[in-house]
């Protein structure tokens, strides 16, 4: 029982997560991924810093204005102005000017009053979305203080209007409480499924014994590959912190984040080997990639309104997101090829291999195998870099927001303990195993490794490019109940193939709002190294506080499913 509660405190601190892009974004995850013009505060982090724009947008009013005498126009200083059944009210100052702010969306009536003049009722007085709302009101003087009703539409008020097309938290200060992880494991060959059958051996007596494969079932196994080499792939991304703020009309994100990549391409030759053997006559060749980086990253993000509108396009907003990267340790191979011939039956037992590749690597110490080097979590960098991420989203016909980014444009120079290592050579080993045919093995070895230190070298980081579209059903169909994000997103890798995801992959994802403060989140993705995956998610919204959960594999997990992968979050924001 204690277990059970430790595994769920974890789940409730962490975040634990896998997919194309993005790690440790539980919103998202929940949505497919698809969330370039969606995502919001700390969310657009990282995703589209266009969206820090949104910061602070309320669905709230302001009602500002002067008020004067009707027959003198000079100024009408402590008139009470007060929104019937809110608990709002201001009186004008000196100049006759006042403003009330923070008036929800609803029709009301509003008193103006003051000693010796009437007292004006406007009656049907709309507050819809964010707006701004501006005038000038004129009172008669009345020794009586009478009454006299005028309707809203008819005083000529100055009404400007906006309602963000996509749902917004309102938020002007977001600040993640604990620090969120994402790890993943994966890949698209093999499974646990295919594991338990086929590898775990069979009951025999009350014993477990190995299981014979059978030529059908050896073909089922080699089938599991979803492509040729398969993908291992294990990520991890700690958001150590994440704060989003807004200063007047710009919006701003902070962040600090860990983020530790290795991909494994695994060729299918590699396992067809041990199956079947290496029969005389048979050629293998495998195709190997060994491939990763661990780096931190300093980002300050900003966005903005543009002052602007085209044609059937508004709400223009841009962004802009510079990251100062300290690299830890990075491996890349170019190429690391080996081919294996079997002589054939009618010359004695010979076997011909090939070997060529080049690996760059680098790193801090420790990771070099200094046995005097010790861990610490702030080492001296192995390498740095510079990296940006740049955005933009609109709203088209004001039906549809529209959104394109590009994240993790920049490289990083890695300089410490920087060897690449290359070789091209062929050897072979025939009959029975002797000390010098072993020895002479070693030496093919050695002869291959071609290790040299270099000042540095360049690695660039995985960059990626975003399109998204999203709509409010709301917006199409008003009798619709709640609010329904609809949002579709395709996500192209374009830079560092060896430690990134290279398939493109595209993501459908809705957010249901029947409930307020109660959102229900589902997807569905293609592409990537998951070929296909639903997601599902909700959460609770407070007005100070936000907790999400969501799973971006859900039909690995269930009946039927091959559980190539498992993603589970959690996250708990502050927001003000």
């Amino acid at each position: 029982m204690r277990f059970k509660a430790l595994i769920l405190a974890m789940l409730l601190i962490f975040s634990f997560a896998f997919g194309g892009d993005d790690k440790s974004n539980v919103r998202g995850l929940g949505m497919a991924g698809a969330t370039t013009v969606t995502s919001r505060t700390i969310d657009a982090i990282g995703i589209n810093p266009a969206l820090l724009a949104y910061m602070g947008i309320s669905g709230t009013a302001e009602f500002t204005g002067r008020v004067i005498d009707s027959d003198t126009k000079q100024p009408i200083p402590g008139a009470l102005i007060s929104v019937r059944n809110l608990n709002l009210s201001t009186r004008a100052n000196f100049s006759g000017e006042f403003s009330i702010k923070n008036i929800p969306s609803g029709t009301y009536t509003v008193v103006v009053s003051q000693k010796g003049y009437e007292t004006l009722i406007i009656t049907d007085f709309k507050v819809r979305g964010s707006s701004s709302i501006k005038g000038t009101i004129q009172l008669t003087r009345k020794e009586t203080r009478e009454e006299r009703a005028v309707n809203f539409r008819s005083i000529g008020f100055e009404v400007k209007e906006y309602k963000p097309l996509i749902y917004n938290d309102n938020s002007s200060f977001t600040l993640s409480l604990l620090p969120q992880i994402g790890v993943g494991v994966g890949m698209n060959f093999l499974s646990y499924k295919l594991y338990l059958d086929y590898f775990t051996g069979v009951d025999s007596a009350g014993e477990k014994v190995g299981r014979y494969l059978s030529d059908e079932d050896k073909q089922k196994i080699l089938d599991s590959f979803l492509e040729n080499p398969g993908t291992l792939m294990t990520q991890m991304d700690v958001k150590v912190l994440s704060l989003a703020f807004r200063i007047k009309s710009v919006g701003f994100g902070l962040g600090v984040r860990e983020r530790g990549i290795a991909k494994f391409l695994v060729p299918k030759e590699f396992l067809e080997f041990p199956l079947y053997g290496n029969k005389p006559g048979s050629v293998y060749s495998f195709n190997f990639g060994i491939n990763g980086a661990w780096i931190r990253e300093y980002s300050v993000s900003f966005g903005t309104k543009l002052p602007i509108n085209l044609v059937a396009v508004e709400n223009i907003n841009i962004g802009a997101g510079v990251k100062f990267i300290q690299g830890f340790g990075y491996i890349g191979t170019d190429k690391l090829n080996l081919t294996i011939e079997t002589g054939d039956s009618s010359r004695a037992y010979e076997i011909t291999a090939k070997m060529d590749g080049l690996i760059k690597r680098a790193g801090v110490d420790f990771l070099g195998g200094d046995k005097d080097a010790k861990f610490t979590p702030f080492p001296t960098p192995a390498g740095t870099g510079l990296g940006f991420d740049i955005g933009a989203s609109a709203e088209v016909l004001g039906l549809f927001a529209v959104g394109v980014s590009i994240t993790d444009i920049g490289s990083v120079k890695w300089t410490r303990n920087a060897i690449i290592t290359s070789g091209d050579t062929v050897f072979k080993f025939s009959g029975y195993t002797t000390q010098e045919k072993l020895d002479s093995l070693k030496q093919s070895f050695e002869d291959y490794v071609n290790r040299k230190r270099y000042e540095g070298f360049t690695a660039g980081l995985p960059t990626a490019i975003r399109f998204g579209v999203a709509t409010d059903l709301k917006t199409l169909f008003p009798p619709f109940p709640g609010r329904m994000l609809v949002s579709a997103d395709y996500y192209q890798p374009i830079g560092n193939e060896q430690i990134s995801v290279n398939k493109a992959k595209l993501g459908l994802g809705i957010e249901w709002r029947l409930i307020g403060f109660l959102p229900l989140r589902a997807g569905v993705s293609i592409g990537g190294i998951e070929g296909f995956a639903l997601s599902a998610g909700t959460g609770i919204n407070l007005p100070f506080m936000e907790l999400n959960i969501a799973t971006g594999h859900l039909n690995e997990v269930l009946k039927g499913g091959d559980f190539r992968f498992f993603s589970l979050a959690t996250e708990l924001r502050l927001k003000f």
